[in-house]
């Protein structure tokens, strides 16, 4: 039954309505209207009820609270959006006034001291009959204490990151160290000792050691710059620009290398990819990254392959690069992203480290599969802004004959 029928009859009616009845109806209205205060003020969330337009009907003690308002009576009839002076909380309701679409889980920061964070959500309730809008609904949760639990355990893992890399850095430097230290006093007693000095001199034992010094500083030199690389934060230089165009630079950049080595490096592009925005020299190091990994994984292997292929999806679009290795066990590939895992001899285990950081810096995701004696591919997947209208199979295929 429509409401506006029942106020209809009910005022129709009240001239023969007794007196009593009236005066008791009306007091148990206002005990129930009582009872609804005490529950809906018992609440810890914050309840805040709107006209369609946006106007305050009711709200409750935690919403008052969580909005920094102190007089009830002022706010009633006004609009949310002038009550609460927080820019993005004004979007939020101009943004909800045009779509008239429910709001969940956003958060926003109140500027009050101590600074406090809000989750802010708005329900639509359904219209009543002749009306273009119905009443609306906002939740308000204190979301202070979630997110300093949210902020703690990311400080406590980026703790624990740098220690682990710390740790790393301390092993890595360790041995170039020890190398450089035995050879250095081997030239160190050559050149100073005095029993030395009527000998005859072993110059090339001493070229032999310098030589190994030199390399052991490159060596250094090389664990610092990846470990800087690795957890030094850099905001990517983006540019809009031919993500295949982009690939075919590092693949004529790289295919010498692959020839020397005697590895097909295949290709396969995908056209249909829009401009997208990336950082060039971040997508190269990447890249040519993950490529020098492949041709090291399919070095001395039948039929050395690698192939890059870059692929249109839904919403992204995937760089990937497979090749016909030996594959990594399954105990591996769960470690494979850690720094300073390696299975190499020679390796820092950083690379992937820094491809991964390249990604998320980029909004994407790195996906790893690989099955022992069968080859291994490693996928970045990358967000688009606006999902990509693909061309009709009829307009792309040979014409038919």
């Amino acid at each position: 039954m429509q409401r506006h029928n029942f106020e209809g009859r009910f005022l129709s009616k009240l001239s023969k309505i007794d007196r009593k009845d009236i005066e008791s109806f009306l007091g148990h209205l206002v005990r129930e209207k009582n009872f609804l205060e005490v529950i809906f003020n018992s609440l810890a969330d914050g309840i805040v009820v709107l006209r369609p337009s946006l106007e305050v009907m009711y709200t409750n003690d935690a919403a008052l609270e969580l909005l920094n308002l102190t007089n009830r009576r002022r706010i009633i009839g006004e609009r949310i959006s002038e009550l609460v002076p927080q820019a993005e909380f004004r979007d939020l309701v101009a943004r909800f006034a045009i779509q008239r679409e429910p709001v969940s889980g956003i958060q926003l920061e109140m500027p009050v001291q101590p600074p406090r964070w809000v989750d802010v959500s708005i329900i639509p309730l359904d219209a009543d009959a002749g009306q273009v809008a119905g009443s609306v609904i906002m939740v308000l949760r204190d979301a202070t204490q979630a997110r300093e639990m949210e902020e703690g355990r990311r400080r406590a893992e980026r703790a624990s990151a740098f220690a682990t890399l710390a740790a790393g850095l301390a092993h890595e430097i360790k041995n170039p160290l020890n190398s450089l230290q035995i050879h250095a006093q081997l030239l160190q007693r050559a050149l100073r000792d005095p029993h030395s000095r009527g000998k005859k001199i072993d110059w090339p034992r001493l070229a032999q050691s310098s030589d190994i010094i030199v390399d052991e500083i490159r060596r250094l030199s090389r664990v610092v710059n990846e470990f800087l690389t690795a957890v030094r934060p850099t905001r990517p230089l983006i540019q809009r620009g031919n993500i295949n165009t982009h690939m075919e630079r590092i693949v004529a950049m790289m295919r010498p290398e692959a020839e020397e080595r005697g590895i097909a490096l295949r290709v396969v592009l995908d056209h249909e990819i829009p401009p997208v925005d990336f950082d060039p020299a971040q997508m190269t190091q990447a890249v040519v990254n993950l490529l020098k990994n492949a041709f090291e994984a399919v070095s001395g292997r039948p039929d050395p392959t690698v192939e890059l292929r870059t692929r249109l999806d839904e919403a992204s679009f995937i760089i990937r690069i497979a090749d016909n290795g030996p594959g990594i066990p399954e105990d591996h590939l769960r470690r494979i992203l850690e720094p300073y895992f390696t299975t190499k001899e020679t390796g820092t285990g950083l690379g992937l480290a820094i491809v991964s950081r390249i990604v998320e810096e980029h909004g994407g995701r790195l996906d790893m599969a690989s099955k022992p004696g069968e080859g291994t591919a490693v996928s970045m997947i990358f967000p688009l802004e606006t999902r990509p209208v693909r061309l009709l199979e009829t307009a792309t295929s040979p014409a038919a004959d």
